[in-house]
Parts: structure tokens; sequence; C-alpha cells
């Protein structure tokens, strides 16, 4: 064997043992002997790489990965055991990337703020702290978010990314990666075998007080092209297979200018009318 054909294997091999030490734990039995006897899964790291990369670009390239800001103005209906509960409401939501966000409800009487892993709701009757339920649901989003997994995670070298052969999504064929990063977090990624634009996304994870396992999914849907970067119209959320949210993009704008005090729950509480 030749010495770079030495080196490129070591360095296969290290990637490969470092992918079945991340699982351990992390999927299920199932999942895990499936994806360790699929060679395509294992065999193909630098493959499964570049069509990831070629997503990136479909979303917009260095536009998509270096976007700051963005306002959006939405329509969210509500789900309740995977139906609908008839409930629509409209908001404004103003995003500083990565980890600040104001969701603007009920014609802006009705704030509420995420920064980090804190977030607070806002009204004419003051400030207050939001569930940690509710919370909790927000910043685990976060962490396994589209733009955290393809924006932070892809360019880690100690993430591993499986391809997972393909599936289908709604009426789209898709290509299946799984990544999981050395944190122990994984999920699951569908893109569109043509576009290369991401369809689904997924993760499972456990209630720390029930210990009972999760899986929350969010797919995309009917994508236009903003200011160079591909937007979903329709984003669906689920939780363990049912509905419990769907958004409608009505206006989007990239890269706005915000003022400092946009998310800070104390200036909100002291202008809110």
């Amino acid at each position: 064997m030749s010495m770079a054909a030495r080196s490129w294997w070591g360095r296969w091999a290290r990637h490969l043992r470092l992918g079945l030490a991340l699982m351990v734990g992390v999927l299920s039995p199932a999942l895990l002997m499936a994806q360790a006897t699929d060679a395509a899964a294992v065999a193909s790291p630098r493959q499964a790489h570049a069509a990831l990369a070629a997503t990136i670009q479909a979303l917009g390239g260095p536009a998509w990965v270096g976007l700051r800001t963005s306002r959006e103005q939405v329509r969210i209906a509500s789900f309740f055991q995977g139906n609908p509960t008839g409930e629509v409401a409209d908001a404004v939501i103003s995003r500083e990337h990565p980890k600040k966000v104001r969701v603007e409800l009920d014609k802006g009487r009705v704030v509420q703020i995420y920064s980090g892993s804190s977030g607070w709701e806002i009204t004419y009757k003051g400030k207050k702290n939001l569930p940690a339920e509710k919370l909790e649901d927000h910043v685990r989003w976060q962490k396994h978010s589209l733009r955290r997994v393809l924006g932070r995670w892809i360019a880690d070298p100690t993430t591993v990314v499986l391809d997972a052969g393909t599936a289908q999504v709604e009426r789209h064929l898709a290509e299946k990666f799984t990544l999981m990063n050395v944190a122990h977090n994984a999920v699951t990624l569908d893109v569109d075998a043509e576009s290369h634009l991401p369809l689904r996304l997924s993760f499972e994870w456990r209630d720390p007080r029930f210990h009972d396992k999760n899986v929350d999914a969010v797919e995309f849907d009917n994508y236009h092209r903003i200011d160079g970067i591909a937007t979903p119209f329709t984003v669906t959320r689920t939780h363990n297979g049912e509905i419990v949210e769907q958004t409608f993009l009505l206006r989007a704008e990239y890269n706005v200018a915000v003022t400092e005090n946009l998310f800070d729950p104390d200036y909100a509480a002291a202008h809110l009318k």
C-alpha cells in the first residue's frame, strides 16, 4: 500500500471509529445496526460532505451562511394531537443570528423575547419569564436547528456525517444524512435529490423527567428565493409524528437594521402600550 493510501486509510478509520463511538447511547439499536451494516453510510464521508456542501450552496451559499439579521411576517396555525385547532395568529419575528429572537403577537401587544437560554413575555402588565417547558423547547430547537447544523456542525472536523441512503419525503425523492457532533447530539437531514434543498430535519431526545424518547421534526416546503437566499414559505413542526405547528411566511427581509434595544426585555416592558 502506498504512503498516500495508508494516510487516507488512517484518516478514514479514525473518522469511522469516532462515528461509532458517538453513536453509542445516541441512536436506537435498530438504527445503529442499520448504519453500521450499510456500506454506503460509512464508506463515503467525503461524498456526504460534498452533498451537504451542495445543500449549503443551494440555500444561498455565503449569503445564507453569513446572514446576520432577519425579519419575517408569518401566519401560525396551531394543532392539538395532530389536528388543527382553528386558532391562527399573525406574528412578526425578528432575529439576530444566532441567539436572539423577538416575536410580536396580537399586533405587537404581546412580545416574546429569547436571548440564549433565557426568555420573557412582555404585555401591558409587564415582564415575566416564559414557562420552563416553552423555553426548554426553544433552546433544544436552537441546538438542532438547520442553521446550527449546516452553519457550524458541518465545519467542525469532529462532526461525523453518514450517508443513510434515500427516502421519500412527501412527494420528493430525498437523500438522507445523519450528522453527529462531539457533544453527542445527532440529527437526520433529508435533502431533495434534485434541488439539494432541505426537506426535513429531525432529532431524538429524552425527557429529563420521564426518560421517554421523543422525536421532533421540521419540514420545509414551497421555497422561493429572496435576496439570493432560498426561503421556505411553509414550515411544519411535528412532535412524535403529530403536527404541532404550521408557519406560513408572508414576507421576509434579510440583513435588516435592528436597534440594540430590540431584544432588551426591560426596554420592551417600559415602552409597550
